[in-house]
């Protein structure tokens, strides 16, 4: 129920400030608006407040403002003054740019709102870095903190992962790193080696990178598994492997890893008392690479994750600089993103839908108001930047029309508007097509 309610609150005022913004400037303009929707379809509720008529209709997937337009309907000699088709080619310009700089302002103001408050993040530093993994074999080792991302200042683990994306197709990306000791030095962090496919949000997985500590002991023994048959169980605490002392679960990691699958011994302590078990791993295909799995998970840190938070709260003035900046951030970020999709360096399967939002939606709501917020500010990013893209049907695309008009004087031939409006709305169906196809593939298979 919280997923459905926070996704449907999202995706109305998200829709509200977008349509609002044009209406806004519309109104300025000297522009009479007919219709303010919410949704598409039957309408479910109207209300009149002067010439507008208010609504919320059937399908909540979007909006629109109708205003008075002659290429539309006939409109009496009295409102044409008022109609959207005799107005200057910059003040068309306006009206269409409101609606996605509406939806860039809020992110502004949603972001500054959330430092103002405190954002509560994690420290970029590296709790585990898995045995073998790209991270590990580039030099990177446990309680390393980023510094910077190809000479771009980190701050926070959300914040690194963010710098990581913008290097989608990259081969090697420079990672600055300060170790234990305070001492720094650079590391080449070979992304080519991440398909384009798996350059997703568990990126940082993928690459061997966790900000979170564990202890040795035992938290899940997998029903079944290597452990659970050799005698392992929950709460056991592995004290050596194979005779050598281990005191993070990255050394035990590297042990089972070394293993290749052979038995390994693992002494444990178990209610005060020593215990020892020759366990064999079973080796499973991860990724077309043979690993050795014991089927056991830690237990968390609570004290080394607990320190690992941070939160960032800034004064009203930094924290509106700080929105701005974020917010660009994102959005330039969005742009790069789509075009990355486009040649074909990041995956198509990265496009995500409304069932995908839909639980975002309702992850982000569950963790508070304030992490809500956050998903707001982004999907608010994403609803601007993709309605400036230059594609007919989408406000980009009646941006190069009035833009058009404003360099030569014309008007767009109403025959290729509407050959162009028929292919924006092609693209625009397959990419709710794809959209759709990767939320049910992702529900269906995980």
């Amino acid at each position: 129920m919280l997923t459905i309610i926070a996704f449907f609150f999202a995706i109305g005022l998200l829709v509200f400030v977008h349509e609002y913004g044009h209406y806004w400037v519309a109104k300025r303009c000297g522009v009479g608006v007919l219709t303010f929707s919410i949704g598409f379809g039957k309408p479910i509720y109207q209300w009149q407040r002067g010439e507008t008529t208010w609504q919320i209709a059937m399908i909540p997937l979007g909006g629109f403002v109708r205003m008075m337009d002659e290429t539309e309907a006939p409109i009496a000699d009295s409102a044409k003054q008022k109609a959207f088709n005799n107005k200057h080619p910059l003040q068309k310009i306006a009206v269409v740019l409101a609606g996605p700089l509406a939806n860039l302002l809020f992110a502004v103001v949603a972001v500054s709102i959330c430092y103002l408050v405190g954002v509560k993040t994690l420290k970029a530093e590296i709790a585990t870095v898995q045995p073998a993994s790209i991270a590990y074999k580039a030099g990177v080792v446990a309680g390393d903190q980023v510094i910077s991302v190809g000479g771009r200042p980190i701050d926070s683990w959300d914040q690194l992962q963010v710098e990581l994306f913008d290097y989608a197709g990259a081969q090697t990306v420079a990672l600055e790193l300060r170790n234990k000791t305070g001492n720094t030095r650079s590391v080449e962090l070979p992304l080519g080696a991440v398909s384009a496919d798996k350059f997703d949000q568990h990126l940082l997985s993928r690459l061997g990178l966790s900000p979170f500590y564990s202890r040795t002991i035992l938290a899940a023994v997998q029903t079944g598994g290597a452990a659970a048959k050799a005698g392992l169980q929950v709460g056991d605490t592995i004290v050596a492997v194979n005779q050598l002392p281990v005191k993070t679960w990255a050394e035990i990691q590297a042990a089972v890893l070394a293993s290749n699958g052979r038995s390994i011994s693992i002494e444990v302590e178990r209610k005060g008392q020593m215990q020892q078990f020759n366990v064999t791993p079973i080796v499973e295909l991860v990724d077309g690479v043979q690993v050795p799995r014991l089927g056991i998970a830690p237990e968390a840190d609570r004290f080394k994750n607990q320190a690992q938070q941070l939160t960032i709260e800034l004064s009203p003035v930094a924290a509106v600089q700080m929105g701005v900046k974020k917010t660009y951030q994102m959005a330039v970020l969005t742009l790069r993103m789509f075009g990355k999709m486009l040649i074909g360096v990041l995956s198509p399967k990265q496009v995500s839908g409304p069932i995908g939002i839909a639980e975002y939606a309702g992850q982000s709501a569950s963790l508070g108001w304030l992490a809500y917020l956050q998903f707001l500010a982004l999907i608010s990013i994403s609803l601007g930047v993709l309605n400036l893209l230059p594609v007919p049907i989408l406000d980009g695309g009646h941006l190069l029309y009035h833009s058009y008009e404003l360099l030569t004087g014309k008007l767009v031939p109403a025959s290729v508007t509407e050959w162009l409006q028929k292919i924006g709305l092609t693209l625009l169906l397959m990419l709710m097509a794809l959209a759709l196809f990767n939320d049910t593939s992702r529900l269906l298979l995980g």
